[in-house]
């Protein structure tokens, strides 16, 4: 009986221990966060929507601002602590501006905006500098859409271009981290009809890793029947 009992409690050991590494096993997370967008040459969108106004028979002076409220949201998978690939959608920013008509209605004013979004997949790095602390880098593909709205100028163009991220990392708790980062989207719009500028992004983010509590429990539970009867 006690011999059954110790191989018992060496088997549950084991499964135990089994179970503490399966934390560092591969996961999937979501998260979401926020922050700043920033356009690196809006004064590209504001000559193309200069040009294709002056097409219709408008003169026009168009500004537009370069810093707006950026967002994502994302999931990944992590195959083990310094590696995953991870997919976002990303609110780059609704910049907003003005086009100045000077012909054939001078001092008239139309208020427009260029909205920005990309769907991104990236392969992620990750090096730990210290306990729960580490930085990231990330590369990968990003298509972009630019939606330019201007007085009677509409377009949208979408393109694929490369990304790339650099941020770092905290793990509040094995199922909770928090992420800053920053991020940059190569040419969103396009040179011949809306203006292109790369974007880049300023974001802090919450993340949560889906683990399997559940399963360690009932396997522990397991274990201690096991070794009592």
């Amino acid at each position: 009986m006690i011999k059954k009992a110790i191989v018992g409690l060496a088997m549950c050991a084991a499964a135990l221990t089994g179970q503490v590494f399966a934390a560092d096993e591969p996961a999937w997370y979501v998260g979401g966060g926020a922050g700043r967008g920033e356009a690196k040459s809006p004064s590209s969108w504001a000559g193309q929507t200069d040009a294709a106004l002056a097409a219709v028979g408008v003169t026009s002076r168009t500004s537009i601002e370069s810093h707006e409220t950026a967002w994502k949201v994302f999931g990944g998978y992590r195959f083990n602590d310094m590696i995953a690939i991870e997919a976002a959608y990303n609110g780059l920013g609704r910049y907003k501006g003005t086009s100045t008509i000077t012909a054939p209605a001078p001092g008239s004013v139309a208020g427009g905006t260029w909205d920005t979004t990309a769907f991104s997949v990236a392969a992620v790095g990750t090096y730990p500098v210290v306990d729960r602390f580490g930085l990231h880098f990330k590369g990968g593909l990003a298509a972009t859409r630019l939606n330019a709205s201007v007085s009677s100028f509409s377009k949208t163009e979408t393109r694929v271009q490369p990304m790339f991220g650099v941020g770092a990392q905290f793990a509040a708790t094995k199922a909770v981290g928090l992420r800053a980062e920053f991020e940059r989207f190569q040419n969103v719009g396009d040179g011949s009809t809306t203006g292109q500028s790369a974007i880049n992004t300023f974001t802090a983010s919450l993340l949560y890793r889906l683990d399997r509590k559940s399963t360690r429990l009932n396997s522990s539970h397991r274990c201690i029947s096991y070794a009592v009867f």
